[in-house]
């Protein structure tokens, strides 16, 4: 056998074969090649291998076969344990190492000895003139000192059962302890609804339940397609992509890929309707269901920013679920429940058919979760150590990645298969474990490296408004394409604090899990510190997306106010900002700057002309007022010339109101202009 360590181990403490025989790569004196825990290839050293066999010996194994280039140095460390154990001394290639595997199985079949099984085996590579290649060593069968030339071996730590901040998967089901009762229901209400929300607090194990429970059991009844998918930014291309698979199975990946754009901007536009591809589906799957998997739905809410094409696209599941044959599992956060239940076809579907609540798992669950793991890996627990665990952890929602990061860190710090209070004080507890890996890991940065770090973790988390703060996935641009080389080490198997990823064209990374949200002190102390920042950021994404979706349409530029906020934080935070937002703001900018300029021109112009018409309109006014003026100090003459010189007085008085000048030097002038003209006529 090969493959990954764990599935090694496993495999061996599950089945406690007599005969282990491995094929696959050696690497001399060094050790031999599994994969790891992450997928790669990962060497195994000679000592670790040793001290696996030591185990396994106690298991029933009788024989070892190291069908790998260079293993004699193996096989020698493995006989002090092992009562036989076969390496090869040299490279062996594969004909021949397939020719000595026939004759040794052939000659065990028919009784012979495992002595005369090796001698048959090397036998049957004379012809490749490799006879020579296998050795065979055998146990002492009388204790003795270590020989010369043979590795010393120490305990060595056995695979993680545990998975830190990560969910469990479906290759972990075996390892996936405490929610048995919840599992077993969810398998009874997948049979009988064609919608079935998960919904819980972050950190509840909603994806667990649903990738290491659901689905393997779903899987041995024979009768399910089964696919998953998150919604992201734009999920129908999400969608599109997991259906493709079973659409175009002989096609390649970058095939897979086109074809998926491709389909999913004919489900956005209504060119092809979701239930039609579904029923192409189990057309090519006569006698099947298809189980579709929506994980973290509250992404449709956190990335995906266009309201028609959330709608469009819960829309779209809604009516195939009305079908025939497909049933639909979304896990969701319970504090975006609200968002779900905004939407009335959603609400009204959830209504109808019953969420299953998941909360806090109880104290005798946790105690499954932390213990039976380790049990399978026969490692063991010291006295009253699950006790304080429990006790630190309690039944708070979300704590439950905490337990398996805590029980994680723990893990590797086990003493001759004993997990202990010593290690459990040194990882700081489980509140305390992911808070001092994270600081940890940055401590260990540069000085350039940690204001990396700040740029970075800043743009992976979306500022609550109204509720808690999130995690997001973001593009490369977005955290800055000079940073991606810390992103991947950050990424890596020793820090593990963000999680890459592909939404194509881009590379994305997110933080591992939400729980680094709220426990890690530096991370909280970055975020309130930029939150007026990164909301108004959020906030011009929106604007930026929308004003692309609508074709660049001017309407849709920044103007006014929020256009002078945005001037602002681009003189302050231009360099993380991506060159779209940059963009976008200048072209805002220049927009502002010409319509400004017109109106400018405009007024002015109709100043000029508005100006001018009003001297005119006061001169004509002012020569209505005059005369009307004289008029009416012509009334007052002709009252006073009558004698009637009240009367007089009182024109004189209106005449002062038109004009504003005094009544007595109006009523005087009048009398004079009266006495000179009888003057002029007496001479």
């Amino acid at each position: 056998m090969g493959g990954a360590s764990r599935d090694f181990y496993r495999a061996i403490l599950d089945y406690q074969p007599n005969i282990v025989h491995f094929c696959g790569h050696g690497a001399g004196a060094d050790g031999i090649v599994l994969e790891d825990d992450t997928g790669k290839m990962a060497l195994v050293q000679t000592n670790a291998l040793a001290s696996m066999f030591k185990l396994f010996a106690q298991k029933g194994v009788e024989c070892v076969i190291l069908n790998a280039c260079y293993s004699e140095v193996q096989a020698e460390a493995i006989s002090q344990y092992v009562n036989y154990v076969i390496g090869m001394n040299r490279a062996v290639g594969d004909r021949a190492a397939l020719a000595f595997a026939v004759g040794f199985y052939d000659a065990i079949a028919a009784g012979y000895t495992l002595e005369e099984a090796y001698d048959l085996g090397c036998s049957q590579m004379m012809s490749f003139r490799e006879h020579e290649t296998p050795v065979f060593k055998k146990k002492n069968l009388i204790d003795s000192p270590i020989a010369q030339g043979v590795i010393a071996v120490e305990d060595v730590i056995p695979p993680n059962p545990y998975q830190g901040l990560s969910a469990f998967g479906e290759e972990d089901a075996d390892f996936f302890f405490g929610q048995e009762k919840f599992v077993s229901n969810l398998v009874e209400v997948t049979h009988k609804q064609p919608l079935v929300a998960v919904v819980g607090p972050s950190g509840s194990g909603k994806s667990s339940v649903v990738y290491a429970g659901l689905i393997p059991q779903l899987r041995k009844e024979g009768n399910w397609l089964i696919e998953s998918f998150r919604p992201g930014k734009e999920p129908f291309v999400q969608l599109a992509f997991a259906l493709v698979r079973h659409l175009e199975p002989e096609a390649g990946e970058t095939q897979q890929l086109r074809s998926a754009v491709g389909l999913a901007s004919d489900m956005l536009q209504g060119k092809i309707t979701l239930q039609q591809v579904i029923s192409r589906i189990l057309e090519r799957n006569p006698g099947k269901r298809l189980l579709l998997v929506a994980d973290q739905f509250e992404e449709l809410y956190t990335l995906c920013q266009v309201q028609e094409e959330r709608e469009r696209f819960a829309d779209a599941l809604l009516t195939a679920i009305a079908e025939e044959n497909i049933t639909l599992v979304l896990t969701l956060r319970a504090d975006f429940y609200g968002y779900v239940l905004s939407y009335r076809p959603l609400r009204d579907a959830l209504q109808e058919f019953t969420p299953q609540l998941l909360s806090s798992m109880k104290r005798e669950e946790l105690r499954q979760a932390i213990e039976l793991p380790a049990q399978k890996s026969e490692v063991e627990l010291e006295a009253q150590l699950t006790q304080r665990i429990l006790d630190d952890v309690g039944e708070e929602p979300g704590n439950l990645p905490l337990l398996e990061f805590a029980l994680t860190r723990l893990w590797e710090k086990q003493i001759n298969r004993e997990l202990t209070h010593q290690a459990y004080e040194e990882i700081g507890g489980v509140k305390k474990a992911i808070a001092n890996h994270a600081e940890q890991v940055y401590q260990q940065l540069n000085e350039i490296e940690k204001k990396q770090a700040q740029r970075i973790f800043v743009q992976l988390v979306r500022p609550g408004e109204g509720t808690e703060d999130t995690r997001r996935v973001a593009t490369r641009a977005e955290v800055g394409e000079d940073n991606w080389n810390l992103v991947s080490y950050l990424a890596g198997y020793q820090a593990r604090l963000v999680v890459t990823g592909r939404q194509e064209p881009e590379d994305t990374v997110e933080v591992v899990h939400e729980a680094l949200i709220r426990e890690w002190g530096t991370l909280r102390e970055w975020i309130n510190a930029n939150r007026q920042f990164r909301t108004w950021q959020e906030r011009l994404k929106v604007a930026l997306r929308e004003w692309k979706n609508n074709n660049h349409d001017s309407g849709g530029l920044l103007r006014g106010a929020s256009l002078t906020v945005a001037g602002d934080w681009l003189q302050k935070r231009a360099n993380e900002m991506t060159q779209e937002e940059r963009d976008f703001i200048q072209v805002s900018a220049r927009k502002q700057k010409r319509r400004w300029q017109f109106i400018t021109f405009g007024v002015s112009g109709a100043f000029i002309v508005v100006s001018g018409l009003g001297i005119f309109a006061a001169l004509q006014w002012w020569q209505g007022e005059i005369s009307r003026s004289e008029a009416i100090s012509r009334s007052s003459m002709a009252l006073f010339s009558q004698g009637q010189t009240y009367d007089a007085l009182m024109e004189a008085l209106r005449a002062a109101r038109v004009t504003g000048r005094s009544p007595i030097l109006l009523f005087t002038a009048s009398l004079k202009g009266r006495v000179g003209g009888h003057s002029r006529q007496k001479g």
